[in-house]
């Protein structure tokens, strides 16, 4: 995916978010078990303000930056403060070369041993372009799962984001003592004929890209799939194979690094 597109996926995925909060700000969120739409919608202002400084060369907030509204607010309140904070960090995406580097570990996690990265470098603003278009795809698909019927997510996307899922968020987060089913086993994940092989290991997580041996599989349409390792979607939209429960303790690994 090219970086044009990670901004226009933003954008767009951005604005869908908005237009589907405004159905029911009250309404549980049953993919964020405990928050309602009002949550995800602060959440996401908090998210998009902290890039919006990331990608600002003095790392400062702009005059006037949108912040989540007080719990007392009104939820008209909170829908212009998120509209806002989208519109500045459109507006901060282009102003920058997806190649500058920029100073956030927050926004830089690991990347998975032995296999390079087909996303962009760490560190720079394009990977913050990646993340960001990604937030807010998944957390409109929240919302949308929340007030009604959820649409589509770009397939191109669903598989960059499985592996940004792999090799990226899993692997900042890894907890190499932690003794569970899946310690020292190897999963296979698999969507359109594009593979991801991870063994856990206590110095981390290796990933391979072949189809070789694995304790257990997961393997779907890319935007299900991608919503399945996100902890949205439940098991039956996937296909299952080999060792369950090496499969249930991978997901319990992948919610522990979700962003």
């Amino acid at each position: 995916m090219d970086y044009v597109r990670f901004q226009h996926l933003f954008q767009a995925e951005g604005l869908r978010l908005g237009q589907a909060a405004v159905t029911d700000m009250d309404a549980p969120v049953p993919s964020c078990p405990g928050w309602t739409v009002a949550d995800v919608v602060r959440h996401s202002v908090l998210m998009y303000t902290g890039a919006a400084a990331q990608l600002r060369p003095d790392r400062h907030p702009a005059a006037g930056d949108a912040r989540p509204a007080a719990g007392s607010a009104t939820k008209g309140d909170l829908l212009d403060t998120y509209t806002r904070a989208h519109a500045a960090l459109v507006t901060e995406m282009a102003r920058r070369d997806p190649l500058d580097p920029i100073d956030g570990k927050e926004l830089d996690p690991g990347v998975a041993e032995g296999v390079d990265g087909d996303g962009p470098d760490r560190g720079t603003a394009g990977f913050l372009f990646r993340r960001m278009a990604r937030e807010a795809a998944v957390h409109r698909a929240d919302i949308e799962m929340a007030v009604g019927t959820p649409g589509p997510l770009d397939a191109q996307q669903a598989l960059d984001g499985i592996d940004e899922v792999l090799g990226v968020l899993l692997p900042a987060h890894y907890d190499g003592g932690t003794r569970d089913g899946a310690s020292g086993r190897t999963i296979g994940v698999h969507s359109n004929r594009h593979h991801w092989r991870l063994t856990m290991q206590r110095s981390g997580v290796t990933m391979s890209r072949d189809q070789g041996f694995a304790d257990a599989a997961v393997s779907g349409e890319p935007a299900e799939l991608l919503l399945y390792l996100w902890g949205r979607r439940p098991g039956t939209v996937v296909s299952q194979t080999g060792d369950r429960t090496v499969l249930a303790a991978f997901r319990r690994r992948l919610a522990a690094s979700m962003v």
